[in-house]
């Protein structure tokens, strides 16, 4: 049952609850999550090119599927940062390509297989 449905609203507790600390940090399955700043790694562009090799498309294709402009993929390649909605679109492509959101995130954006 939803919460409108039921009445009841969530406390702030219970929408996000708190994450146990490991030295200060917050501790997901047991492993230290590492803090960052939001800001895309500086090889972006390279990862990017690794990307659409990874998932076997033509630039146009793979613009296609972000729902980008292809325009706006190549100012991406020359160093252009995306943002709000083409950066999510980008995650979400890369979750759908085997190993692509290592490329794009970093090897150890996911946990090792057969963790938790």
């Amino acid at each position: 049952m939803s919460c409108s449905a039921s009445g009841h609203r969530p406390t702030r507790r219970e929408a996000a609850p708190r994450l146990s600390g490991y030295g200060g940090g917050p501790v997901i399955a047991g492993r230290p999550v590492p803090s960052g700043n939001g800001a895309l790694p500086p090889d972006f562009s390279a990862r990017l090119d690794s990307l659409k090799r990874a998932s076997g498309l033509t630039w146009d294709a793979f613009a296609e599927a972000l729902g980008a402009d292809v325009k706006q993929v190549l100012r991406w390649r020359r160093g252009t940062e995306p943002c709000g909605g083409a950066h999510h679109a980008l995650v979400r492509l890369a979750g759908w390509i085997p190993g692509g959101l290592d490329i794009l995130m970093g090897e150890d954006f996911l946990p090792e297989r057969g963790e938790g």
